[in-house]
């Protein structure tokens, strides 16, 4: 019975029964959070950072202050020593899962696909007449290539269908149409990526006189 008024004894029977508990709940169904979710990395990676940090702070806190408060000597320095000792131990561990934790977060940020992007708009020659040929050239970016575009001038119906060149180049002719006295003409580009997303621009014409 001795051996049961060990609160070491008590620490593990209460941590291998609720191990036990949460196996149990998670394999009737019960459990619809936690144990579900760490099939989810970022949910795990996070979860085991947030246990270690709450972990190792109590223990720090615990070891400061016995410091503090403990005067003797003998046997119970050699348990601060003991206790040193498993702080410097988890502190090791702690600092490697939080680096490898925001690193993991950074590394995932800068594997997501950029915005899709269109420079402005060049266009050739300027000024250009009333029913020339204009060259309208521009560079695609971001998004989730292959891209496609399409270049009208106006208000017309954008329905991008030609494919943009390596690079994401898009070099494009189009004849420049009349317009009504004192109106200025516009280019409009858009360009769709893999994935459906559309960006666009718009570019101002120079009538020569």
């Amino acid at each position: 019975m001795q051996k049961f008024n060990n609160p070491i004894v008590w620490l593990a029977i209460l941590i291998i029964g609720s191990t036990s508990l949460l196996i149990a709940a998670a394999v009737v169904g019960w459990d619809r959070g936690v144990l579900v979710s760490m099939g989810r990395a970022e949910f795990a990676r996070g979860l085991i950072t947030y246990l270690f940090a709450i972990t190792t702070i109590g223990i720090a806190v615990a070891v400061i202050l016995y410091a503090l408060t403990e005067s003797e000597t003998g046997n119970k320095d050699e348990r601060f020593d003991r206790a040193k000792d498993v702080l410097s131990l988890l502190l090791g561990v702690f600092g490697t899962i939080v680096g490898f934790y925001f690193g993991s977060e950074a590394t995932g940020r800068s594997r997501e696909p950029q915005q899709l992007q269109i420079s402005t708009i060049d266009l050739t020659p300027q000024p250009v007449g009333p029913n020339g040929m204009l060259t309208v050239r521009a560079i695609a970016s971001g998004g989730s290539p292959p891209y496609r575009f399409a270049v009208v001038q106006g208000d017309e119906k954008l329905e991008p269908n030609e494919i943009v060149g390596e690079g994401g180049w898009i070099v494009k002719q189009i004849q420049i149409k009349a317009v009504a006295p004192g109106a200025t003409p516009y280019v409009r580009l858009e360009v769709q990526d893999a994935s459906g997303r559309r960006a666009e621009q718009t570019a101002a014409v120079k009538l020569a006189p």
